[in-house]
């Protein structure tokens, strides 16, 4: 037995050196598409939600989205360039310094849709996947190619889906997503929180998860997504922190509060100036505005939250406050809302000012509704991440187009009602998160751990070997004695009269 232990001890250190090693390189790396992706940066003016790109073949300008790439292909060396909708219905202008054909990938769309609204458009459209589409154009130099999608005429029976912090809750996203598909709504707001901790491997499998879907995804940063390195992944992947854009006679406004839980000022003063002259703009229409953080925390009872002060007495000690921030047990109770009560009255009687319908939060693991100056407060929470409280549950609304009454709230089954079954559930919701975040590394890493549990017992039994084996001599002496004296009791009964 004693040969097989070096064997043993070699493949305990390949399996916890190469799991842990991958665990850290999947958690730490910088987020990469494919080889063949060639990042563009961020080029986006939200004051006409327009991004421009020039390269040596045209300029291309982008309404409702953002030039996000090249993608090459290796098999004839063309080049593609690759745009992504910030609404269903993004607009795009071309053109040519010489005459030209390009290859544009327009991502995060609905193919049918988009191809109806651009069926007065002579247009080579090619659907790619089930969320995006390839347009080919011959581009002549000095005349622009204009694609305009044309905004429908009636919404009767247009919806939107609202969800928020659906994080590490795969099983439950992964069923939304499903479901999601058959309602086919124009477009899915997700309310920020789309991944644990900013990893580029989490952004990597919520990216893959939502490719499935069949419709227009607007995001939104959630604190979460900002984690370490988590914002600049974020804006490679989904673009600008805030924008907004009109379809139908509605108008949606998109905001980056992250912030506003580990720090005292939620919305950025530009954020500020840029949102009243766009909500003016935006009078006459339906408005509502999308953020994570809700200016106000609703429920009664909660403590303060000390998440700042932590920060601010650390000069930037983040491992101790991402410890902070992921104690489950500590933040639950916390004040959920901005922490500068200025603010708050500020952002709100900023919504009051024109009018906004309905303002769309999340954070809060749970379900929501309150009005402040007459404008309605929406906190839907529910879409995976673990449950905050008794009374929260699973879930994501339907609205309609148009009829900000009509909203339809999806429940989907969740964890018992009860605090040590949420407990046990957030544990199993972790666990889980963990393997499907770095499967190869966590089979690695337990693989290791169990042979060394193995190799362990082995070499106590050798070790103590002749302490077992007196032990073992001590249980066989004592078996074979008590049978022995089983059958001799027995014979004796048998043979008395």
């Amino acid at each position: 037995m004693k040969k097989f232990i070096p064997v043993l001890v070699l493949f305990v250190m390949l399996c916890l050196m190469v799991g842990i090693g991958l665990f850290l390189f999947n958690s730490f790396s910088r987020y990469t598409v494919h080889d063949n992706f060639e990042s563009i940066p961020l080029q986006f003016n939200p004051e006409d939600a327009s991004s421009t790109y020039t390269n040596n073949q045209a300029t291309i300008t982008v309404t409702n989205g953002f030039v996000k790439a090249l993608i090459k292909d290796p098999s004839d060396n063309s080049t593609s360039i690759v745009i992504r909708a910030l609404s269903p219905l993004p607009s795009l202008q071309v053109q040519a310094t010489l005459q030209e054909s390009i290859s544009l990938i327009v991502e995060n769309i609905n193919p049918d849709l988009y191809a109806k609204a651009l069926a007065g458009n002579k247009v080579d459209l090619q659907q790619v996947s089930n969320n995006s589409v390839r347009i080919l154009l011959h581009v002549e130099k000095g005349q622009p190619v204009n694609i305009q999608p044309v905004q429908p005429t009636s919404t009767l029976h247009d919806s939107y889906v609202i969800l928020g912090d659906n994080r590490d809750g795969y099983d439950t996203f992964d069923q939304i997503i499903q479901q999601v598909n058959g309602i086919k709504p124009v477009f899915v707001i997700d309310n920020g929180d789309l991944v644990f901790s900013g990893k580029p491997n989490q952004y990597r499998l919520f990216d893959k998860m939502i490719s499935n879907l069949s419709s227009t995804i607007c995001t939104t940063l959630g604190n979460h997504d900002v984690r370490r390195n988590g914002r600049e992944t974020y804006t490679m992947l989904y673009g600008p922190a805030y924008y907004s854009f009109d379809y139908a006679t509605s108008h949606f406004v998109f905001l980056d509060s992250s912030p506003g839980w580990a720090e005292k000022t939620a919305i950025s003063e530009a954020q500020y100036s840029w949102l009243e002259k766009d909500l003016a703009k935006a009078k006459g229409k339906q408005i509502f505005v999308i953020t994570h953080i809700p200016s106000t925390d609703p429920r009664p009872g909660t403590n303060p939250n000390l998440i700042p002060s932590y920060v601010r007495s650390l000069d930037g000690n983040s491992n101790w406050v991402e410890r902070k921030l992921d104690s489950y047990s500590v933040s639950k109770s916390m004040n959920h809302g901005f922490q500068d009560r200025e603010e708050a009255s500020r952002f709100e009687e900023l919504m009051s000012k024109y009018s906004v319908d309905t303002v769309y939060l999340s954070h809060i693991h749970s379900y929501q509704e309150y009005y402040s100056k007459g404008v309605r407060y929406l906190i839907t929470g529910g879409a995976g991440a673990e449950l905050l409280t008794e009374d929260s549950y699973f879930h994501y609304l339907i609205a309609k187009i148009g009829d900000s009454k009509e909203i339809t709230m999806v429940e989907l089954p969740s964890p018992a009602n009860t605090y040590i079954m949420r407990y046990v559930a957030t544990l199993q919701l972790f666990a889980l998160a963990l393997y499907e975040e770095n499967p190869l590394a966590i089979v690695l890493i337990i693989l290791g751990l169990c042979t060394l549990a193995v190799l362990l017992v082995i070499m106590l039994y050798l070790k103590k070997k002749q302490s077992f084996d007196t032990l073992g001599k001590w249980f066989h002496d004592t078996a074979v004695y008590a049978r022995n004296r089983f059958q001799e009791l027995f014979t004796q009964d048998k043979d008395k009269p």
